[in-house]
């Protein structure tokens, strides 16, 4: 279900403290957080065009990962680059049994043209107060914002990495996304700073922390507009 939407936007330490409570009992947040990303990329594009996921130690990868194995699981071509040594074990086992295959950052950086889609799960809200791209993902990044990007699309995973989510501070090693799929509240990066640059077509999908962020102070009070709000289904 899709619907145009008028919202506020919320600190990281806010939604991660609305969070809390649902991941306590076992709410399975980024199972619903992956389909709904994996539905919005079968949207945005044919289902020939071959996929890159990027991603990183966080939630974001698992987010990532968990829909690459939906979508290799409609026998699209999907490629992986692990910018992190750590990763969501359970989510690229699923990747990687579903017919996802590694790539290694370096040949990315090598021929980075061809794809159809990125998913850009490298960091999320969880990442240090200074987010710029370091190592391997500064890298991959860098070669892929330089390709020929022609017909191509960029999904970021909750916010483009490298963003800042509080203000929306950047440098100029950044994905610029096409679609941001955005899970549980707007995070305030999003429409501060280069936010909106950045971001493109925003989208929330909703995973039930509504009554927990009534009590939490906004960053940025509303109205925020969202282009497109998916609630997952719930598991």
């Amino acid at each position: 279900m899709s619907e145009s939407a008028l919202t506020s936007a919320y600190t990281a330490a806010a939604v991660r403290a609305a969070e809390a409570p649902l991941l306590a009992v076992g709410e399975p947040l980024m199972r619903r957080a992956a389909t709904a990303l994996a539905d919005i990329a079968r949207e945005e594009t044919s289902a020939a065009g071959s996929v890159l996921v990027l991603a990183g130690a966080g939630d974001n990868g698992g987010d990532a990962l968990f829909a690459a194995a939906s979508l290799a699981d409609d026998g699209r071509s999907v490629e992986i680059v692990l910018t992190s040594d750590r990763v969501h074990r359970a989510a690229l086992a699923e990747a990687l049994g579903a017919g996802a295959v590694l790539r290694d950052a370096g040949d990315v950086c090598r021929a980075p043209e061809g794809y159809a889609l990125i998913l850009d799960g490298i960091l999320g809200i969880g990442a240090s107060a200074d987010p710029r791209l370091r190592g391997a993902a500064r890298a991959v990044v860098e070669a892929l914002r330089d390709a020929d990007g022609t017909g191509r699309r960029v999904i970021a995973v909750d916010l483009p990495s490298g963003l800042h989510p509080d203000d929306g501070a950047a440098d100029d090693v950044v994905l610029r996304a096409d679609v941001t799929v955005t899970f549980g509240a707007v995070k305030a990066g999003l429409v501060r700073g280069r936010g909106p640059e950045l971001a493109g077509d925003v989208r929330l999908v909703d995973l039930g922390l509504g009554p927990a962020l009534a009590r939490a102070r906004p960053a940025v009070t509303g109205p925020v507009p969202v282009a497109r709000v998916s609630r997952a289904q719930r598991a």
